[in-house]
């Protein structure tokens, strides 16, 4: 969700849609609700500061994946403390706004996620409510296109190793076809690995024009369409921040 990347995308890509998953918008309501500890605990006396105190980690845990001794920890501090209970909703509510697969219902959820921020006097939500309608177009899209954001993290992963490890490209191109080579050969050897847990030998006699065809089929499977067009756009953004020259060499 930072601005450089959705600029760089309009500009490099302009007809991909952007798509904010669970993660990235679950990630700013859990540094809201550390904003609101840690406002709390500066401004309880040194008495009260103690039942605060190292309760983060409780606080950026879901409900559900907590103990029965951790959840009666929680129940003691928010039976204290109303504010970190309310925070603490409100981050629990919005994880049941990924839920919708339909674009209006999802809309109406966050509408009235919003309303509950009207009386509560919570500016760390208060700043999250406006960060998502800001980009409430790109929050939808989750419904509208459905991405396989795990692909387009191990993109964006192989890209980085590839930037760090080359110092940088000057020819996107090229560096397109490296990050592509890359996915297949882990492709490849994944594929191996599982054929000797299962007792199974690849062919290791075979000419090296067959082992050429079998990463291009490699190829062909993992990179689907889709997968090249968020492999492109990662790329475009990646050189974009570490060698701006690039495209007014190509």
């Amino acid at each position: 969700m930072w601005e450089p990347y959705r600029l760089s995308i309009e500009q490099w890509a302009p007809q991909c849609r952007i798509v904010y998953d669970k993660f990235h918008i679950m990630q700013h309501a859990n540094a809201a609700v550390d904003e609101v500890r840690r406002a709390e605990f500066f401004r309880k006396g040194a008495r009260m500061r103690n039942l605060v105190k190292g309760k983060r980690w409780l606080l950026l845990t879901r409900w559900v994946n907590l103990t029965t001794g951790k959840k009666q920890e929680l129940n003691t501090l928010f039976a204290l403390n109303r504010k970190l209970l309310k925070a603490y909703l409100l981050k629990e509510s919005l994880d049941r706004f990924w839920t919708y697969t339909y674009e209006g219902a999802m809309l109406n959820y966050l509408q009235r996620w919003i309303d509950q921020l009207r009386w509560q006097r919570l500016q760390p939500f208060q700043k999250l409510a406006s960060m998502l309608v800001k980009h409430l177009d790109g929050i939808l899209n989750y419904c509208r296109t459905k991405v396989p954001m795990g692909v387009v993290e191990s993109v964006n992963g192989n890209i980085k190793t590839l930037l760090r490890r080359g110092r940088g490209y000057k020819n996107l191109r090229y560096l397109l076809l490296k990050a592509q080579r890359m996915a297949a050969t882990r492709t490849n050897s994944s594929f191996s690995g599982k054929l000797r847990k299962l007792g199974l030998s690849s062919n290791s006699h075979a000419e090296p024009f067959e082992e050429t065809l079998d990463v291009n089929s490699a190829v062909g499977r993992l990179l689907t369409s889709h997968s090249i067009r968020c492999m492109h756009a990662c790329t475009e953004i990646a050189c974009s921040r570490t060698v701006p020259r690039a495209y007014s060499a190509i």
